[in-house]
């Protein structure tokens, strides 16, 4: 049975946002270990249609400005988690040829866009009690 792009993206997001979940709630292995499987094989699949370049510098634009995010903090600008939830639609949508649907671009995007900014406030938040526990960060 072939998996279609549109699919192996929802797919490749699920097993993201599985990871997520294993490292926001470490100790259940099982989502972890299901989501690494998930995302390897919607990677390979992926893969096989031959991504084109644009798109792969798009989403690891995306993945650079998420972790910029994480590492420094703009803490009240939500300019850098919109602009990367940005980038992760317009390259999801021209990962393949014919493009992947603009819904399914849309909600993968904003899915991983959006959980990936409010867990990294999440844990800038954690970061900042932990270093100065009578300081909390908005």
């Amino acid at each position: 049975m072939e998996v279609s792009p549109a699919e192996a993206l929802g797919v490749f997001t699920l097993g993201l946002l599985l990871i997520y979940f294993e490292l926001n709630r470490p100790g259940r292995v099982i989502p972890g270990a299901v989501g690494l499987l998930l995302t390897l094989l919607s990677c390979a699949r992926l893969g096989a249609a031959h991504p084109r370049p644009v798109a792969l510098l798009l989403v690891g634009t995306a993945g650079a400005l998420l972790a910029m995010e994480l590492v420094w903090g703009t803490y009240r600008a939500a300019v850098i988690p919109l602009a990367a939830t940005l980038a992760l639609v317009l390259g999801f949508r021209q990962l393949v040829t014919p493009p992947v649907g603009w819904m399914v671009c849309i909600l993968c995007g904003v899915g991983l866009g959006g959980v990936t900014a409010v867990l990294t406030r999440v844990a800038r938040r954690a970061r900042a009690n932990k270093t100065n526990p009578g300081k909390a960060v908005n």
